[in-house]
C-alpha cells in the first residue's frame, strides 16, 4: 500500500508539474505563423529538460503505483 501512495503522490506532482509548464506557455504572446507551439517556447525559455524531467516522474510514479498494486501482500498474520 505504500508504494501506490507513494507512486500516486508522484504520478500527481510530475502531472501537475507538466500541466503549469504546458498552461505557462498558453499565455505567453510568442506565436509561430498565428498558432502557439508549447513545445517550440519551451525550448526556447530553456524548459525542455525540466519538462522531460517532469515526465519522468510521471512514468516512475505510475509504474511504482502499478508495482504497489499488483503485488502480493507477503505479510504473514501472527
Amino acid at each position: 500500500m505504500k508504494k501506490t501512495i507513494l507512486g500516486s503522490v508522484m504520478f500527481l506532482a510530475g502531472s501537475l508539474c507538466v500541466a503549469v509548464l504546458l498552461a505557462g506557455t498558453v499565455t505567453n504572446g510568442m506565436t509561430i505563423d498565428g498558432y502557439r507551439s508549447s513545445l517550440w517556447i519551451l525550448s526556447q525559455y530553456g524548459l525542455m529538460p525540466a519538462l522531460c524531467i517532469f515526465i519522468g516522474i510521471m512514468s516512475i510514479g505510475l509504474g511504482i503505483a502499478i508495482w504497489g498494486t499488483v503485488e502480493k501482500d507477503r505479510h504473514v498474520p501472527l
